[in-house]
């Protein structure tokens, strides 16, 4: 079970923590860096102060839907499982995992009057769901087996046992930004950002029996360090940042901007009401201390720079590429071993068809730079690329309905352990979203 704490990491586009898909407008587009609208208070607040005057208002739905895959195989271990032995020759088990966001909200709020921009925005900047494996994981039920067979030897004739897991994380951000045109061409924005963390973990392994060649089955009282465990753990903190935006239009037809936001330090605290068994276990091994009732966890948002550009080579068409880069090496949770910075790269393009439709597309690629030791049983990211596509409905000078479709697909990794632990993690991930423009 260590490792729980990042059970339900970051569903969406971005890094292991970070949301960046903040608005429909996004999915539809990835590369927002250099965009000039009403989310550009998330995307580029220096540019939002382009953007026209007056009052301003958007609000984002979004739906994901996630499946996390562990193909896994310990020497064929799972096979001694006598309630539900492998059905594979290699006695593999696939343990699945579920991901659901029903809503995922954002909304954005901009007043530019003059030189002058305020700016306003909630959103998830992290997590925003939940992780369920309702059959436990691999490594659990691994866990059962192998002390199962250390302790009985050759009278070892199988196993049993019962097991789940379920995570929650809602990383709620709020920002506040003021931006100013110091000339035509030029803009600079400055804003804070606090984000509120709420995770909630539970978890279990109990009805451990073992089965003997003689055909006799007893419990788990043959090992006592194995007797029932359950973890019910609520983490709570909060944490708050500086974000610092330039926004160049170099051309008429060129616009250039770049943000940072700086490492958000969280410490979130538990509030749990585990099982003694499990308090015990935790108590003598780091690995699950952070789940003690009261302990102190780091987990810290990283650094973020991006850069990006808007070209217009013809109206109404508009092309745009951009480049992300997150400091994960800097964070308190993740150390040079187990992980490096990750990057992406980000490109779309938009198009007028007439004064009411516009259309949009885009590609981004996450590139994870990280090793076996950041890749868990409930913890896994690997690099992905993404595909969105969607729509723009001005249906009234005032109100515009934007929807968007997002797909991305990942990579398959594979870690082996000990040459007999070996296992096979796959996701996919989809997000579908509404939104409406509001200006006043």
């Amino acid at each position: 079970m260590a490792g729980i704490l990042a059970l339900s990491a970051n569903a969406f586009a971005g890094d292991y923590l970070t949301n960046t898909n903040q608005s429909v407008y996004f999915l539809r587009n990835p590369a927002r860096q250099a965009a000039i609208g009403i989310d550009g208070v998330y995307f580029n607040p220096a540019g939002a102060a382009f953007y026209d005057e007056g009052f301003h208002f958007q609000f984002n739905w979004q739906n994901a839907r996630q499946h996390r895959d562990a193909y896994a195989n310990y020497g064929g271990l799972y096979k001694y499982n006598f309630e539900n032995p492998s059905p594979n020759s290699d006695g593999g088990r696939k343990f699945k995992g579920d991901v659901n966001v029903p809503i995922q909200p954002s909304l954005f709020l901009l007043y530019n009057k003059g030189d002058w921009s305020f700016q306003a925005g909630f959103g998830f900047i992290g997590g925003g769901g939940g992780c369920e494996f309702d059959d436990g994981v691999g490594s659990f039920e691994a866990l059962v087996g192998s002390n199962g067979l250390k302790a009985l030897g050759a009278a070892f004739a199988g196993y049993t046992l019962q097991s789940s897991v379920e995570g929650k994380s809602y990383d709620m951000g709020l920002f506040l930004t003021v931006a100013r045109k110091l000339s035509e061409n030029l803009s600079v924005s400055l804003g804070v950002r606090g984000i509120y963390v709420t995770n909630s973990y539970t978890g279990s392994i109990t009805g451990i029996k073992y089965k003997m060649t003689t055909g006799t089955v007893i419990d788990q009282s043959i090992n006592p360090a194995l007797s029932d465990l359950v973890l019910d753990c609520d983490q709570k903190g909060f944490g708050v940042a500086p974000i610092v935006g330039l926004d160049w239009k170099a051309a008429d037809w060129v616009n250039i901007a770049a943000k940072f936001e700086f490492k958000t330090k969280l410490r979130v605290e538990s509030d749990a009401h585990n099982n003694d068994a499990f308090n015990a276990l935790a108590a003598s091994n780091a690995s699950f201390s952070n789940y003690l009732d009261g302990a102190k966890t780091p987990c810290d948002m990283p650094a973020f720079a991006c850069i990006g550009a808007q070209f217009i080579p013809f109206n109404p068409l508009r092309v745009y590429v951009g480049y992300n880069h997150y400091f994960d090496m800097d964070t308190k949770q993740w150390t040079k071993s187990m992980v490096h910075n990750t990057n992406e790269v980000t490109f779309g393009v938009e198009y007028d068809i007439n004064d009411m439709f516009e259309v949009s597309a885009g590609f981004q690629k996450t590139m994870f730079d990280q090793t076996d030791a950041n890749i868990s049983d409930m913890s896994f990211n690997m690099s992905s690329y993404s595909c969105g596509f969607g729509i723009g409905v001005r249906v009234s000078p005032k109100v515009k309905i934007n929807a968007a479709y997002f797909q991305t697909f990942y990579d398959d990794y594979t870690k082996t352990v000990a040459n007999t632990s070996v296992t096979t993690y796959s996701r996919t991930n989809r997000v579908i979203g509404l939104g409406v423009d509001i200006n006043f």
